[in-house]
């Protein structure tokens, strides 16, 4: 499990899954604030893991509760959404190879994790890709400068999919059962800011807060 150095500046740590629609509708308020924090703060990515793993296609009912999330995004975010999604057939929601490509991409150019993320959650969202396929993954990351072979070796390899799965871990550490999740973490402590979707103003406030309480009286 990766080791964090926290003995210098707080971090602020943001735990998502590129498939989760919350997430999607949380990108915008996390973006300003992670570029508001630039050089007070750290920042660190961890992929929670919504369903990783799984092998069942989404039945009717489970599309339909689905579709009620995506509409409630929508509505209260304003991100779009490409509701052709509902037409696909024998759909398996595995989470797990989009999450091991926003890691990917961490090991192949840090500075386009965050980036590789919000791709993937647009390509998934808004342009109904299959982001469950390597392809498409592939395609994202060349988009962003990576080439597709190079990405793929990376994607496929054993040590990806196990520093994937430390992230779950680090995420399950954290207790972030929901996701959004906003932690600040200033020594050894951590500091709950949001666990599901949250305002930037209120996000904010409570960032401020945990601050001034962080600092030695």
């Amino acid at each position: 499990m990766e080791k964090y150095d926290l003995l210098d500046v707080p971090h602020l740590i943001y735990v998502m899954d590129p498939m989760c629609s919350w997430c999607y509708g949380f990108a915008p308020v996390l973006h300003r604030l992670k570029k508001e924090q630039e050089g007070k703060l750290n920042f660190k990515l961890v992929l929670g893991g919504l369903r990783p793993g799984t092998t069942e296609p989404m039945d009717e009912q489970m599309k339909a509760a689905v579709q009620q999330h995506w509409q409630e995004v929508e509505k209260a975010t304003g991100q779009a959404f490409d509701f052709g999604f509902f037409e696909r057939e024998s759909f398996v929601y595995d989470t797990e190879p989009a999450c091991r490509a926003v890691v990917t991409m961490r090991y192949l150019q840090a500075d386009k994790e965050l980036e590789m993320a919000e791709e993937v959650q647009r390509a998934f969202y808004a342009r109904n890709n299959d982001v469950t396929k390597a392809a498409v993954l592939a395609e994202i990351a060349f988009k962003l400068g990576i080439e597709e072979d190079a990405f793929l070796e990376k994607f496929n390899s054993d040590e990806m999919k196990e520093k994937t799965k430390q992230d779950f871990q680090i995420a399950r550490h954290l207790q972030a059962d929901a996701f959004p999740s906003v932690y600040l973490l200033t020594g050894h402590h951590v500091n709950l800011l949001s666990r599901g979707y949250r305002l930037y103003d209120a996000l904010k406030a409570r960032l401020e807060e945990a601050l001034k309480g962080s600092q030695p009286s």
